[in-house]
């Protein structure tokens, strides 16, 4: 374990919640909001640097006011915020806003990509003289963007995976269930102090881990938005390994995601008991071919969606277009996600997605084809946009091992 800086220790500096505050207002002024009140765990730990429940308005100018429902200590503990007051009851909000001299607000922004609903028809009762807005993608805009801190937490993520592909040699056998070795890596995982959870922002969608898929099931749909699938351990959380043993010659996708003090990293590697299939060696070339021309592609200011349809004649030039990233109408469109505390932030490396890239975005690239009759044939690797183009996060050898 990187015992550097143990996870139980590791808070967010004070000068990182300054910084996000600040790029925040000055988006919020733009938008001709008098404040935003955050409520969703994730919001709550990127600007007060902890998820203790309760809510964090944020005003246009000032400071933010946090109203912590429960373990205030903890909360205290965890945040650099000045303005830490407790919350007995939701619709106390408005006179505590107004005590601190940050209300009533005419225009309040909130998280409606992800509040539900009936949370909203509280608020709009509590706040019955104030306009409320989406401010959802005000907020992704702004975690969007990685600071150097951010970055260093994912580079440490990204250090986990590669420890646990180095040990996949010697667990790896056949006969074993591809449940049996999942449990093994994300033991791995775990010592090494990843969270477990892994946080995803679009409804309905869950992650553990990631997927391990072996064989043709890999090729197996699930209910998730992503060209990976697989049958899982049954209908409950039909995705990811299951309880199929592990054969020779199969090729075997191991697409799990690191996680160090809440950051993530995502990548995928390529194995197989023995030589795989002519086919698969094929297309995992062509895999590789196509994450190499997207790379070198990749500047600031291209369009995220170009990069997709370049990804897309890439693969149609290699014969793979109908295979490329599912099958009929279950392929995703996209070839790229954004990811830092969530594994589906912003940007999207896909269609109708016409944004610029920036330098400070980090997405992770999985190009992938599904051969129904062998499997999932994939690489995924994490990336920094920078001045000069993409640097990778994740750095493990991208070798389709053969034991």
């Amino acid at each position: 374990m990187d015992t550097e800086n143990p996870p139980s220790l590791l808070y967010v500096p004070s000068s990182e919640i300054e910084n996000r505050i600040s790029r925040f207002q000055k988006t919020m002024i733009q938008e001709g909001l008098d404040g935003i009140l955050l409520g969703q765990n994730v919001d709550l730990l990127y600007f007060s640097g902890t998820m203790q429940p309760g809510y964090l308005y944020v005003p246009t100018q000032g400071e933010p006011v946090f109203l912590v429902k429960k373990n205030m200590e903890r909360a205290m503990e965890e945040s650099p915020l000045n303005n830490i007051v407790a919350l007995s009851s939701s619709k106390e909000i408005p006179s505590l806003l107004s005590e601190g001299n940050l209300g009533p607000p005419r225009t309040i922004g909130m998280e409606l990509d992800v509040l539900p609903a009936a949370t909203y028809l509280q608020f709009r009762n509590i706040f019955k003289k104030t306009r409320i807005l989406d401010a959802s993608i005000l907020i992704r805009k702004c975690r969007m963007f990685k600071s150097p801190w951010e970055i260093k937490n994912m580079i440490r993520a990204a250090r986990m995976l590669h420890r646990m592909i180095l040990e996949v040699p010697r667990l790896l056998r056949a006969g074993m269930m591809e449940i049996e070795l999942a449990g093994h890596l994300e033991a791995l995982l775990r010592r090494e102090g990843h969270q477990g959870y892994i946080r995803t922002r679009g409804f309905n969608q869950e992650m553990f881990y990631g997927h391990l898929l072996s064989g043709p099931e890999g090729s197996r749909l699930s209910y998730l938005d992503s060209p990976s699938g697989g049958k899982g351990v049954g209908s409950a959380f039909g995705q990811g390994a299951g309880l199929k043993p592990i054969k020779a010659h199969e090729p075997i996708s191991i697409d799990l995601v690191g996680c160090y003090n809440g950051y993530l990293a995502d990548q995928t590697r390529m194995f197989s008991l023995g030589d795989p299939p002519s086919p698969v060696k094929e297309a995992y070339q062509a895999v590789l071919a196509i994450q190499e021309s997207i790379r070198i592609k990749a500047q600031p200011g291209i369009p995220c969606d170009q990069l997709y349809f370049w990804a897309l004649e890439e693969a149609k030039r290699l014969g793979y277009r109908t295979r490329f990233m599912g099958t009929g109408r279950s392929q995703v469109r996209y070839i790229g996600h954004g990811l830092g505390l969530e594994l589906d932030e912003l940007p999207v490396i896909g269609e109708k997605f016409d944004w610029p890239l920036e330098t400070g975005m980090v997405f992770a690239l999985e190009p992938k084809i599904i051969l129904p009759e062998y499997g999932l044939v994939g690489i995924e690797n994490t990336y920094q946009m920078t001045e000069t183009g993409l640097t990778p996060l994740t750095t493990t050898q991208e070798d389709f091992q053969i034991l």
